[in-house]
């Protein structure tokens, strides 16, 4: 049954909700509003920053989009081709609109793409140049680039209008293609939108949609069992049989190419020896996280990336095991001594760190605490901080990161090396492992998987990458992820999208 006023058990979720639920009660008397709740703020207007939150919401578009069965289909294009040198890829273009009312035309959707190409995963492009010629978009790269079209799908290269950028060229609105149009956004935490008549693929069924960011987990799960949203997403994985059992919103899930993982400053004495990595890995008891944490004992990490991930995982790889003893004795070979109080040191130096993870993903704290013991047991300190979103980009940033734990995404873009990349061919990534000296040995392997379009080369370069992160382990793998969501008995026809791309609002019905 849906319910106008909030209820009062979400309004006594807790103070952490307040700023929140203003939103959340306006939307009880609309009947035309699908409510989503979800982690993310709104923290700018850079589609580098927050781009995934307006395709999700069906806001803006890319140049080529991923369906939820992994087939790449035209956004924005239409339809593409690729010259026989294999350098020059021409995209031909729908006949859009903007929200704004004038059409798409491609000077607007290179100057789009110009801007995204500086990105995490499309600075992986070797770009030569993007240009203009009859009307089609042309990119041309420095070598050949078979994954094109797969990175043209990451958020930061949604097509805005020109209307969108200030004179400094900065994004002051967002002015996009979706099917979905931005009316407003409240501080960072609401965004209201309407849809789009003028969509090329015609007009969605749903009126109106508004997003709230509700950062704190618990917060968000009263919201689902209480019913006071249609749609909640990223739940812990603890709530969700107290929201089936609620009865007001079903939770629907399904295993995604995402991994819980341990990430290191690999520069660091503590950790630049893989036999502490691999130490630590063996610490790790997957097995107890998965069942009596995560309550899916199937989401336990044996290998980097998940069987979903089909062309990707190895079935002949060596399963990561739980074996303390075996963790000891590599620690003592690579001279790691126990103190008095237990704790390790060799050449003065503690075998202790600070573990950084966030808090928008509920089970990462209680993870973090779980691994804080079992590292105990092998003679490690860990110190946990918890941080928002970006406190791990930042850490890297300055220095500061010595030990994560995060969630990461491995289809930002349809294909996992546009992660792989960043994550452990340079120096300092934005999420991964920093300083890790096996990061030329990837790159050359990545340089040259890009480069391929043989398929039977690609799947041997994939193997060789998945064993030589398997040897050296500058992530230790902990668990794969669940994407959650609790659905409103109102919301039909809702699909949950394994890339994580698209809400895919526009195919929703409202009863």
């Amino acid at each position: 049954m849906f319910r106008s006023p909030l209820s009062r058990r979400a309004l006594l979720a807790g103070s952490l909700a307040a700023p929140f639920l203003p939103g959340l009660a306006r939307a009880g008397a609309e009947d035309d509003v699908l409510r989503v709740v979800a982690p993310w703020e709104y923290t700018s207007d850079d589609p580098a920053d927050i781009g995934y939150i307006l395709t999700r919401m069906g806001i803006a578009e890319t140049l080529v989009q991923v369906e939820p069965d992994g087939r790449l289909v035209g956004g924005v294009a239409a339809s593409w081709t690729l010259s026989q040198d294999r350098l020059t890829w021409r995209f031909t273009l729908r006949k859009a609109l903007f929200h704004d009312g004038t059409p798409v035309m491609a000077e607007a959707v290179a100057a789009s793409l110009k801007a995204a190409f500086i990105g995490e995963s499309l600075s992986a492009v070797p770009i030569d140049r993007v240009s203009v010629e009859a009307g089609e978009v042309v990119i041309r790269t420095r070598t050949p680039f078979s994954l094109l079209p797969a990175f043209l799908c990451d958020y930061a290269a949604v097509i805005l209008a020109p209307s969108s950028y200030g004179a400094d060229g900065k994004v002051r609105r967002i002015v996009a293609t979706g099917p979905y149009r931005l009316v407003s956004v409240d501080g960072k935490t609401t965004l209201e939108s309407e849809r789009f008549d003028g969509h090329w693929a015609g007009r969605p069924a749903i009126a109106r949609t508004r997003y709230t960011a509700v950062v704190n987990g618990d917060t968000r799960a009263n919201i689902a069992i209480a019913g006071d949203a249609d749609l909640v997403y990223t739940l812990a994985p603890t709530a969700i049989p107290r929201i089936d059992a609620a009865g007001r919103m079903k939770v629907r899930s399904l295993t995604i190419p995402r991994g819980r993982a341990l990430f290191f400053d690999c520069g660091l004495p503590q950790f630049g020896d893989v036999r502490v990595r691999r130490a630590i890995s063996l610490a790790v008891d997957r097995d107890g996280i998965a069942r009596a944490i995560l309550r899916h004992p199937d989401s336990r990490a044996t290998q980097l990336l998940p069987p979903i991930l089909a062309s990707w995982y190895r079935k002949d790889l060596p399963a990561l095991g739980h074996d303390l003893p075996a963790a000891r004795a590599l620690l003592d070979e690579a001279g790691w001594r126990s103190g008095a109080d237990g704790i390790r040191s060799r050449d003065g130096v503690r075998l202790a760190a600070k573990l950084l993870t966030l808090a928008n993903r509920p089970e990462l704290p209680v993870m973090a605490s779980a691994l804080q013991a079992q590292l105990r047991q092998i003679g490690m300190e860990i110190v946990i901080e918890v941080g928002p979103g970006n406190s791990v980009p930042a850490a890297i940033k300055d220095g500061t990161m010595q030990l994560t734990l995060v969630s990461r995404t491995y289809v930002n873009v349809p294909e996992p090396v546009a992660t792989l990349i960043p994550d452990f061919t340079r120096e300092r990534s934005n999420w991964g492992s920093v300083r890790w000296d096996g990061r030329d040995r990837m790159r050359q392997l990545t340089d040259a998987y890009v480069a391929s379009f043989d398929d039977a080369e690609k799947d041997g370069l994939r193997g060789r990458m998945i064993r030589l992160l398997a040897d050296e382990m500058p992530v230790v793998p902990v668990s794969w992820s669940e994407h959650s969501v609790a659905v409103s008995g109102r919301v039909a026809q809702v699909a949950i999208d394994p890339y994580e791309a698209r809400y895919l609002v526009e195919r929703m019905k409202l009863a």
